[in-house]
């Protein structure tokens, strides 16, 4: 018989049918007769060493727990929530997913844990957590947002880790350049470090700046050194001793004239962000992150403005080794703000973040929650720090010597309320980035930012106490409509003795925004 080709084709794709089929019955076979789990858990940190970490915690706990296999799913943070709602809505989402309590569908896409929270981890057996509620192991108690969700009376998140920003450095260089490689310990230490950079690069006709920075990086250490500078103002408008300005409250006191932009605390400050700026990369108002991490890891500068989280990612890029400071925004003894500075200045509450929450629709919900308790646990926690070299939130677990450099340090002044976006509205400060150009610019002036402030930003906070009322009224027309049927339609006999009304403090928020809305 003559075997062409078509024939040897037909041939071969026989072959290769009947050895799918094969394989395909023997996998659903060994399926039907395995009891194996497999649990998959989806991410969208992948910057340097977390993607590792979380591989060490698996490995780890499939040595522990050999039934379970677990997947995990990295994406890029740019497509991660339309793609994680995607999958969700689908019915093919994974068993745990990192999540964030302001996105959308919560309580409908994700199962709460607060009954569990309140029972000890098991994997904490012998050690010191051995009986502590899963929830007290947290250096913050799980009281974060993404842990527990207030508009839903749950907790529902398990974090992973902390960060907060730093400047980092280039060792090897700044030490050439000022023969110290040891980070400054004043404000006018650090400025005459940066002056020593810019003659250097000068004399050696370099293209090489003090501090990289970027559109968007810049944006929470500003906050920090202006709301630093105004501690003694922010006492003032403390009026209740709380020691904390919400937002909304230096809003209301702005629209009644209890402050404004000439304060001289407040001019201090924007003078301090104008020597900030100009140890920065020229032009960097324009720039994008990616390309102030480019100038640090190239050489182009010796400092750059970055979280913990992106540290670990330049600790991998960077053939030098770095170090890491907190801007030393100047104190008490600084020759010219000394008078408006009192410090030392608080970073405030611990934020916990990578938060994990639990599919609703899990068919292993039993082992999904087993998986993050070990991950949780001192010996999840520690070998997720010690490999991604992210800082961790367990109590008792120690940062590794790198990490360790953007520890939160809490003791000191923290008002929370920022002078720059006075309310809880991004308005403002989208009005503050759109006229730092004025101070931030070759001829740019204080005076010019004050003013333009001035002149833009009781409107702003105006309006969105306005749309605040709206929404407010809208919200208890609802609420007591509600309760109203709860109460009229209950069959005889059965009317609940409570109704769920809006919170005190949501009706108090209301009537004060009223209130500031009728002064002239």
């Amino acid at each position: 018989m003559r075997l062409t080709g078509n024939k040897i084709g037909f041939a071969l794709l026989g072959v290769a049918y009947l050895a799918s089929a094969y394989l395909i019955a023997r996998r659903s076979a060994e399926e039907v007769i395995s009891d194996r789990v497999t649990l998959r858990i989806s991410q969208w940190q992948l910057e340097g060493g977390v993607r590792d970490a979380m591989n060490a915690i698996i490995r780890r706990y499939e040595e522990l727990n050999p039934r379970i296999h677990v997947i995990q799913i990295a994406a890029p943070d740019r497509v991660y929530l339309p793609w994680i709602q995607t999958q969700l809505v689908g019915g093919s989402g994974p068993d745990i997913a990192e999540y964030s309590w302001p996105w959308p569908d919560t309580a409908r896409n994700f199962s709460p844990i607060s009954a569990e929270v309140m029972q000890p981890n098991p994997y904490n057996r012998g050690t010191p957590l051995e009986g502590v509620p899963w929830r007290d192991t947290f250096i913050d108690g799980m009281s974060s947002p993404d842990n527990y969700v207030q508009t839903l009376g749950q907790y529902y998140g398990v974090s992973m880790t902390t960060g907060m920003q730093r400047i980092v450095y280039n060792r090897a260089l700044l030490k050439s350049i000022t023969g110290r490689d040891a980070p400054p310990r004043t404000y006018r230490e650090f400025l005459a470090i940066c002056r020593r950079i810019q003659d250097y690069a000068k004399a050696n006709h370099l293209n090489l700046a003090p501090l990289a920075c970027s559109r968007t990086t810049h944006i929470t250490l500003t906050a920090e050194i202006v709301n630093d500078m105004a501690t003694q103002l922010a006492g003032r408008m403390d009026f209740r001793h709380r020691l904390k300005l919400e937002p909304d409250d230096l809003g209301r006191a702005y629209l009644k004239g209890e402050w404004n932009y000439q304060e001289p605390e407040l001019l201090a400050g924007f003078q301090a962000l104008k020597e900030f700026s100009e140890v920065c990369t020229p032009g960097f108002l324009q720039r994008e992150r990616d390309t102030a991490l480019t100038d640090f890891v190239s050489g182009r500068a010796v400092m750059v403005v970055a979280p913990s989280w992106e540290a670990t990612s330049l600790q991998q890029l960077c053939p030098f080794e770095l170090g890491a400071f907190r801007y030393p925004t100047a104190r008490e003894n600084d020759p010219v703000y000394g008078r408006f500075a009192k410090g030392p200045f608080s970073e405030g509450q611990v934020l916990t973040g990578m938060p994990f929450y639990l599919n609703r629709s899990t068919p292993h919900r039993a082992e999904a929650l087993d998986f993050l308790r070990f991950m949780s646990s001192q010996e999840g926690s520690t070998i997720f720090t010690n490999v991604s070299n992210w800082l961790p939130i367990v109590v008792g677990v120690k940062p590794s010597e790198f990490s360790a450099q953007f520890q939160l340090q809490a003791e000191g002044y923290s008002w929370y309320g920022n002078f720059l976006g006075p309310s809880s509205h991004m308005e403002t400060q989208n009005l503050v980035l759109s006229v730092l150009y004025t101070l931030w610019s070759p001829d740019g002036q204080v005076a010019v930012f004050s003013s333009a402030l001035t002149n833009g930003m009781a409107a702003i906070v105006r309006d969105g106490f306005r749309r605040d009322v709206i929404s407010g009224l809208n919200n208890i027309r609802r609420e007591d409509a509600a309760a109203a049927a709860r109460a009229e339609l209950a069959p005889a006999g059965r009317r609940p003795e409570v109704l769920p009304l809006v919170t005190l403090a949501n009706e108090i928020n209301l009537y004060q925004a009223r209130a500031v809305l009728a002064h002239p």
